[in-house]
């Protein structure tokens, strides 16, 4: 098995996150229709701005602050907010996104885990779990 380090952990969350946050930008109408019928496409597309914006963070943070406790906590918890709200937002407005809404929704939120995983073994490396 392959160990993913947390500069690469890292990277690898910039990329996919900005990739999603550009389709989600680029595609708002799109994706609000057949993800989520009813949302304003505004919301959508701040969305996927908000998301670049983060992995363009997570891409500085991977490239120059990897051993940096503060900066990759500040990343995990934003990953475990993502993690715990998508599965609480599903459940509190299950009718408010379609099947494929509900299936992309909980596939981004495994991969997102994933990242904390990795995330969270980096800090435990550097001795920061304890205070997070």
């Amino acid at each position: 098995m392959t160990k993913i380090t947390l500069k690469d952990g890292l990277t690898i969350n910039a990329v996919l996150t900005g990739i999603t946050g550009l389709g989600l930008a680029l595609f708002a109408e799109l994706a609000a229709e057949y993800l989520i019928p009813g949302a304003p496409v505004w919301l959508i597309a701040a969305l996927g701005i908000a998301l670049v914006l983060f992995a363009a963070d997570v891409a500085l943070i991977a490239r120059w602050k990897a051993q940096s406790k503060p900066w990759v906590g500040s990343v995990f918890i934003a990953d475990l907010a993502w993690v715990i709200g998508v599965p609480a937002i599903l459940v509190g407005m299950p009718s408010a996104f379609t099947t494929l809404g509900i299936a992309a929704s909980l596939a981004v939120t495994a991969v997102v885990a994933c990242f904390a995983l990795i995330e969270w073994r980096g800090l435990k490396t550097m001795g920061a779990a304890k205070a997070i």
